[in-house]
């Protein structure tokens, strides 16, 4: 059997040794369903690919895995159908389902790859919107914080002013200290007992308030450099604010601004609606080859075997049921 037939069979899950048996017919059959698969196979690997290195900005490894993922996925979703012995509606009916799925799945992802350039213009569009709606409720708290800081300053300041005021009319305050000196003292008995003899004295010393004014000055300058350090916050808002809008774009912006520009240009909803019915067109491939065709050779064979299986088995049941009669 040649290579192509032998990966056919690998694809379509087909056993090698029961196609060996059948006419041309049955290998047709196969030929046909390896290629809708491999049509199915490049478009969803390279689906996986993109979805991978746009969104999960994963290397090209995690690509390439997301990939045959996205491969092996749809491989076994069609071999559902390949496999089916028979012909079976519910199967064909929730393969119809899931093929509407991937369709939007699919046709979003590659749409958003087709309009990227239209997409950026749209999310800068978008980005303006956004900062007109966040950009008061960003300066709404730094105002707050700013007008918090100010009164801080103020009234930080007042309590400076009136030390400095006080200091200014007692530069020095007197200081009073007192220290204790023992002299022996004769007693009328002749004896000598210590005494103490306390001294008491006066300096000059800075007014203490002096102090105080210090660390409030200190305390000025820091709030000071938190009013500028949230005035240039201010200053910068709208730029800041921007720039984490533009860099935080995942899958769902830009699955809004492609909306957008479907539903706003008459172009894009067609060539949307074309993308669409392609992709839904090539994974009803299997289906509509497997309801429209009659069953070839192989396929007959494989009823047969289960046919004569079921048979013997049901005759297998009856023996021994009489048996135990």
């Amino acid at each position: 059997m040649k290579w192509w037939l032998q990966f056919g069979c690998f694809l379509t899950g087909w056993n090698r040794r029961i196609l060996s048996q059948c006419s041309e017919a049955s290998f047709k059959y196969l030929k046909k369903y390896t290629a809708a698969l491999l049509i199915l196979i490049v478009l969803w690997g390279f689906t996986g690919f993109c979805f991978a290195q746009r969104y999960v900005h994963a290397p090209l490894w995690g690509c390439v895995l997301s990939s045959i993922v996205f491969i092996v996925i749809v491989i076994q979703i069609e071999r559902q159908i390949i496999l089916t012995v028979g012909t079976s509606r519910f199967i064909f009916a929730f393969r119809f389902f899931i093929a509407v799925i991937m369709a939007i799945l699919g046709s979003s992802i590659l749409d958003q790859v087709i309009f990227g350039e239209d997409i950026k213009r749209k999310m800068v569009e978008i980005t303006d919107r956004q900062v007109v709606e966040l950009l008061p409720s960003r300066l709404s708290v730094i105002d707050s914080k700013l007008n918090e800081l100010q009164q801080n300053i103020d009234s930080l300041e007042n309590k400076t002013a009136m030390l400095n005021e006080e200091i200014a009319k007692n530069p020095v305050t007197k200081a009073v200290t007192t220290s204790t000196l023992y002299k022996n003292v004769q007693q009328e008995d002749g004896t000598y007992k210590k005494m103490p003899e306390i001294t008491v004295s006066s300096v000059l010393v800075a007014n203490p308030r002096i102090k105080q004014v210090e660390m409030n000055n200190l305390n000025l300058d820091r709030l000071r450099k938190q009013q500028d350090e949230f005035v240039q916050k201010k200053i910068g808002v709208e730029d800041n604010l921007r720039k984490e809008l533009s860099t935080n774009i995942g899958f769902l912006e830009e699955l809004r601004a492609m909306l957008e520009i479907i539903l706003t240009r008459k172009e894009a909803m067609i060539f949307y609606i074309i993308i669409f019915a392609f992709l839904i067109s090539l994974e009803l491939f299997v289906v509509a080859s497997k309801l429209g065709d009659i069953k070839c050779d192989y396929e007959l064979i494989v009823e047969h075997q289960l046919n004569v299986k079921a048979t013997a088995l049901s005759e297998l049941v009856k023996n021994a049921h009489s048996t135990r009669k």
